[in-house]
């Protein structure tokens, strides 16, 4: 063992610390190995996906997949069609997710009435409950509405699942806002909205992001309730579209492996640049008071 005077680990610590970021290292590539899996084997032959000879690292690669998959503009395979209906529906339900979250958290934030904590609880406490339980009762009213496969009524339903979390997240960061600059904002003679959308919004801009981005990647990926409001091919997002290539008579892997991957693409565009304040954003909203 060396001696500590020199600052230098113990043998065994220094064992333990490599043991855990081995550890670390073999989890991660556990959960990313099946995404290279997808991204790999879309770009080979749909001979080598359907026989099982999909290889790591493959001596032809292949656009077909993505040709056969971005040419087509017909049908309920139209996946151009498919990526800008998520892209409208997601972006959508992150406006209005931020609209009314910014809303309920500043009236939780800067309002006393009876009952205020149990309403915050309660926005917490609804995520424990399975959603599959609301499926009926949702449909009934969007059928009232007449909002039954339209993508409106995908928006209002995304939105009613994001937006307590999203209030609930902001409240923390505008909670940590003193009051004073409200205040002397009055004095200036600032009235409510240019407060809330002048100081309160840019100064709790790390949680709002994050926030809005919860909303996008939830509607993104949210499949349940999409399924059962959209009926139309050419309304359908990107991961009900993905189902058409899985038929009982045809199974077209490349394409679905080629969508799948693309699928990723947004997400990352999205998340990477912003990971840093996305991931601020959440510690900071789970620990301030």
């Amino acid at each position: 063992m060396k001696r500590n005077g020199y600052g230098i680990q113990p043998f065994h610590k220094m064992s333990h610390s490599i043991i855990f970021y081995i550890g670390i290292f073999l989890f991660a590539l556990i959960l990313v190995l099946p995404f290279i899996y997808v991204i790999d084997a879309s770009f080979q032959s749909e001979w080598a996906i359907k026989t099982g000879m999909v290889k790591m690292l493959p001596l032809q690669v292949t656009l077909q997949n993505y040709k056969d998959l971005l040419l087509e503009s017909v049908g309920v395979t139209a996946f151009r069609k498919n990526l800008f209906n998520s892209l409208k529906i997601s972006f959508g339900v992150t406006g209005m997710s931020i609209a009314l979250g910014v809303m309920g958290a500043y009236g939780l934030s800067r309002y006393e009435f009876r009952g205020k904590e149990i309403i915050a609880k309660l926005m917490l406490f609804m995520y424990v409950f399975p959603t599959i339980l609301a499926i009926y009762p949702i449909y009934d009213v969007l059928a009232g509405m007449n909002l039954i496969d339209t993508q409106l009524g995908v928006m209002l339903v995304h939105t009613a699942l994001v937006a307590p979390f999203c209030t609930w997240l902001m409240r923390s960061f505008f909670d940590a806002i003193p009051r004073e600059l409200e205040e002397a904002a009055r004095v200036d003679g600032a009235n409510r909205f240019q407060i809330i959308t002048r100081i309160l919004i840019p100064l709790a801009a790390a949680g709002i992001l994050a926030a809005g981005m919860y909303a996008f990647i939830y509607s993104w990926g949210e499949y349940m309730f999409s399924s059962i409001i959209i009926t139309s091919g050419d309304k359908k997002t990107i991961p009900l579209a993905l189902q058409a290539y899985m038929s009982h008579t045809d199974q077209k892997w490349g394409r679905l492996l080629a969508g799948c991957s693309l699928n990723f693409v947004p997400l990352l565009v999205m998340f990477i640049p912003l990971m840093k304040s996305f991931l601020k954003g959440f510690m900071e909203g789970g620990v301030k008071q």
